[in-house]
């Protein structure tokens, strides 16, 4: 690696997080989901506490089978809560950078998609 370049593995996450961010529908799902995370903290009992689940959606189902959340942590101690809800967390902002780059990357077809048609 002597010419400079980065690893793939690199250039694949800064493709992602650019798919995530160049764009306005990218943003303002982001914006969104931010907005989300805070109402289902401050309300947990309320209809909103899903929110940044069901934003999240598909991937952050796969969380039922992966043992995140507070299921498998109930009884313990807080040791084992905390760390399972920093894995699910992690999980739902993985799933909403994911969700975020589908949604950019839809939204650079539509737009080359209409410039191709005015050209």
């Amino acid at each position: 690696m002597s010419n400079g370049s980065p690893p793939p593995r690199f250039s694949r996450l800064r493709r992602l997080l650019s798919l995530a961010t160049d764009n306005w529908p990218a943003r303002g799902y982001l914006g969104v989901l931010a907005a989300s995370v805070p109402v289902a903290l401050l309300a947990p009992d309320s209809a909103y506490a899903m929110a940044p689940v069901l934003l999240t959606e598909p991937l952050s189902m796969a969380g039922i089978v992966v043992p995140f959340g507070d299921a498998p942590a109930a009884d313990a101690g807080g040791a084992a809560v905390l760390a399972s809800s920093v894995l699910g967390g992690g999980w739902l902002l993985a799933c909403a950078l994911v969700n975020a780059a589908v949604i950019g990357a839809l939204a650079h077809h539509v737009r080359d998609v209409r410039s191709a048609r005015h050209a």
